[in-house]
């Protein structure tokens, strides 16, 4: 397991170097976004409030904020808004997750922006896309969800629609976000102009789900959590000790032996069991999961992986970390949190050879780096003692 100090520290090649961006997000979509640029060597200016964002000392943020430099203004103030546009004439790209209209209201929305800063990519992640009737719209992830048919798509315990615990939307659009930030700073590269990047959480959404549509004569997508239980779901098993098992055949190569000489049961042809009644095939699945439960499971997975079969672990979400091919990759790491101390994270997701992204530090405490960056504006310290006192940073 890799450690990074409490302290942001860089390394000598990262293939972002001397880019800035100036992250004014919040929720989950922008901020995980701009975190794969700030790993790989973009330097991340988080601007808050003075005090911080509400959401900073969740446990969430604590991820999804590292590997950046803190800075408090007070964007309601002009003074706020003027040392901000400083900021502005020194960065590459801004992003922002605002409500609409709450950037225009401090006069730092794209148009406002654009003619002083022509090279600044500016990206917005709203929920609805711009230009459509619902941009006013208040918008959060579940109404998202609702709008799009996630919550049809998802089926559970009973019939009808439900409400989705994973954020999908902020998922889907978290992964669009670079893509969208780099293709601007690629098309600035040939034009000299930056120009506005908006990746809302409605397209996020239906970015993951494009290949996925599957409207059934039920009503019902049938391959998720359901009752009675689908395909997939009647995989799961138990196995000795309370242990338990995704056994899916499908593994990508011819299998040498079946599931049922494994288990040392007698191998009955799927389409005989596709013919049982309902009664036969209660039993013969009733046989199986007691089959099943005579296993130690990791002896059972060697037995079905060396017969080219598909299985693994079903684990508690905190052993993931404990998973062989992240430790290998020094995906998993230690971050020592100013606030929380040791916390255990997920590092850095994508591999490059010759410029690796890397883990560059905790989430700083709020404004942690202001007198540090606002110096290199050309601000002395009695101007930031002064700005300090009357609360714009």
């Amino acid at each position: 397991m890799s450690e990074v100090e409490g302290s942001s520290r860089s390394t000598t090649s990262q293939a972002l170097e001397g880019v800035r961006i100036l992250d004014l997000s919040g929720g989950i979509a922008a901020p995980l976004g701009v975190l794969q640029l700030a790993e790989h060597g973009a330097d991340v200016i988080k601007v808050e409030p003075p005090g911080g964002r509400a959401d900073r000392r969740s446990p969430s943020s604590r991820v999804y904020n590292r590997s950046r430099r803190s800075v408090t203004l007070d964007l309601k103030q002009s003074e706020g808004v003027a040392l901000f546009r400083e900021l502005c004439a020194t960065a590459d790209v801004l992003v922002e997750a605002f409500a609409p209209g709450t950037m225009a209201r401090l006069g730092l929305d794209y148009e406002s922006l654009r003619d002083e800063f022509p090279r600044l990519v500016y990206c917005s992640v709203p929920a609805w896309p711009s230009g459509t009737r619902y941009e006013d719209l208040p918008g959060w992830e579940a109404l998202v969800h609702a709008r799009t048919g996630q919550q049809w798509e998802n089926t559970s315990f009973r019939p009808g629609p439900v409400f989705l615990h994973s954020p999908v939307a902020s998922f889907g659009a978290m992964l669009l976000v670079p893509t969208g930030i780099m293709s601007a700073l690629l098309a600035r590269d040939r034009t000299g102009r930056g120009q506005r990047v908006e990746v809302s959480l409605f397209q996020g959404v239906l970015s993951l789900t494009t290949q996925i549509w599957n409207w059934t004569d039920k009503g019902q997508f049938l391959l998720e959590k359901s009752h009675p239980a689908g395909v997939h779901q009647a995989t799961i098993y138990e196995c000795a000790d309370g242990e338990w098992i995704h056994a899916s055949t499908m593994s990508g190569v011819p299998p040498t032996r079946s599931e049922g000489s494994i288990l040392g049961m007698e191998e009955v042809p799927m389409a005989t069991v596709m013919a049982m009644s309902p009664e036969e095939r209660a039993a013969h699945e009733s046989r199986r999961r007691e089959a099943f439960k005579r296993w130690d499971r990791s002896k059972l997975i060697e037995e079905l992986h060396a017969a080219g079969l598909g299985a693994e672990a079903i684990v508690a979400p905190h052993e993931r970390f404990d998973h062989p091919q992240l430790r290998e990759t020094g995906s998993v790491v230690e971050v020592d949190d100013p606030e929380v101390g040791v916390t255990t994270q997920v590092g850095v997701t994508i591999f490059l050879d010759s410029t690796p992204g890397m883990v560059k530090g905790p989430q700083p405490r709020a404004g942690a780096h202001t007198d540090e960056v606002l110096r290199s504006l050309g601000h002395d310290d009695d101007e930031v003692a002064s700005l300090r006192a009357r609360g714009v940073v």
